[in-house]
């Protein structure tokens, strides 16, 4: 065995995963990015610790429900320099017993053994989920041109929450790399694994609703929809694996994990978001009280952007794009010799970013009066996008709990649905 990317993965009990080049360069990437991560947990705990944010502020109202959340800003010292950051912390409740109060320290001690199971081997396998959705027959006739007036259903997918699937993975003590063998990519490992059996593990996620629109002018106005990349590399070590019993005083039991983001490799229009950050990181926290209620914190912290998008300066292909959209594609076909020549040449050598630099436009020109009277400023597209995570976080939680209360015990694996046992969540 060796440390080294060799030729032959491990043989599991899952099979073989053997690694490409594709593997090697993002698994060649991945510890630097573990590094900054736990920089960034080990600031958010100091900070959170003793309320210490340089700047603290709301992020939600919450009507009738036990919950809260806030954001900040703020800047962490990480191997590159200093990094300007923004996060969000939200604080849920998530389920209790229904017994007799005689009978609580009973149902609490069941409760905390039930949601040591369930976080720890469970969660990450049924994590996202598929909204319901109309009925529509298979044998339904395409209306054609009628099309337009058919009120007939359509089928209208709509996925939620966080979609994980491991690809890689060191092995503790020999620090011998591996891969996860595709099928078994949703059946993510028993997390109480990472520190005794595995050094780390890299999965890759898909965070669904993840489109961004951002309406400076209210919501009878103009808006800008942004389509964030939704997919991202993530690492988990034990540093991100909370196993504890008895923690503190009035708590009988907090489990939970937490991962640093990849960045990718190769830069998309997307130059803010999953898989384009510098530094970030994600966990979820779940503790069991005295009383058996469970209560779940989400923390999300990542450096600020500096752009958000990534529009490539290629004048060639923006004026065949141009012109082909008057002429009905024709110059292209027309003019593909001289098209495949200028593709040649160094024409698109930068790429700029339309959103900030349009915010400081309008604030330079109005004395700054757009952001105070309209809110056109970074810090408010920032906190649009804390929102944005604090509901993909809500809405995990939500669709989670009914997945947790529909299997009556966590701790019989025979009672545990295959789906949830294979990870194939719909």
């Amino acid at each position: 065995m060796s440390n080294g990317l060799g030729d032959s993965a491990r043989e599991t009990e899952w099979g073989v995963g053997a690694l490409t080049e594709e593997d090697r360069a993002v698994i060649s990437n991945v510890e630097g990015f573990l590094r900054d991560g736990l920089a960034l947990k080990r600031w958010w705990e100091e900070a959170d610790a003793t309320n210490s944010y340089a700047q603290r502020f709301p992020l939600d109202r919450e009507f009738n429900r036990p919950a809260s959340a806030y954001g900040f800003f703020d800047q962490v010292k990480i191997s590159s320099g200093m990094l300007p950051v923004m996060g969000n912390v939200q604080d849920m409740f998530y389920d209790q017993p229904r017994s007799p109060t005689r009978q609580q320290s009973e149902a609490a001690a069941w409760m905390r053994d039930q949601i040591r199971e369930f976080v720890l081997h469970y969660f990450m396998r049924i994590s996202a989920f598929r909204e319901p959705e109309a009925y529509v027959p298979e044998s339904r006739t395409a209306p054609g041109s009628l099309e337009p007036l058919s009120l007939c259903p359509e089928e209208d997918i709509l996925r939620r929450g966080f979609g994980f699937r491991q690809l890689y993975y060191k092995l503790s003590g020999t620090g011998e790399l591996g891969k996860f063998p595709t099928r078994e990519g949703p059946a993510i490992i028993d997390l109480r694994e990472i520190g005794t059996r595995y050094e780390w593990i890299v999965l890759r996620v898909k965070i669904f609703d993840f489109n961004f629109t951002f309406k400076p002018f209210g919501s009878g106005g103009p808006s800008v929809s942004l389509p964030l990349n939704e997919q991202s590399h993530l690492i988990m070590s034990r540093e991100f694996i909370q196993d504890e019993t008895n923690p503190e005083p009035g708590v009988l039991g907090r489990y939970g994990m937490g991962y640093a983001f990849v960045r990718e490799l190769k830069p998309s229009l997307t130059a803010y978001g999953p898989g384009e950050f510098r530094a970030a990181i994600e966990t979820f926290k779940f503790d069991v009280l005295e009383s058996g209620e469970i209560r779940v914190r989400m923390v999300f912290v990542a450096d600020r952007p500096q752009k958000v998008l990534n529009v490539q300066l290629d004048p060639v292909n923006w004026t065949f794009g141009i012109s082909d959209l008057f002429t009905f594609g024709m110059t292209s076909r027309l003019l593909s010799p001289v098209k495949s020549m200028l593709d040649r040449l160094p024409t698109n050598v930068a790429t700029f970013d339309p959103v900030f630099p349009s915010i400081a436009l309008i604030n330079a020109l109005t004395a700054n009066q757009a952001s105070e009277v309209l809110c056109l400023s970074k810090e408010t597209l920032e906190t649009e996008f804390l929102v944005k995570h604090f509901m993909q976080h809500y809405q995990t939680m939500v669709g989670s709990l009914t997945t947790w209360r529909g299997v009556p015990d966590w701790l019989d694996s025979a009672a545990v649905p295959e789906w949830v046992v294979a990870g194939r969540n719909a």
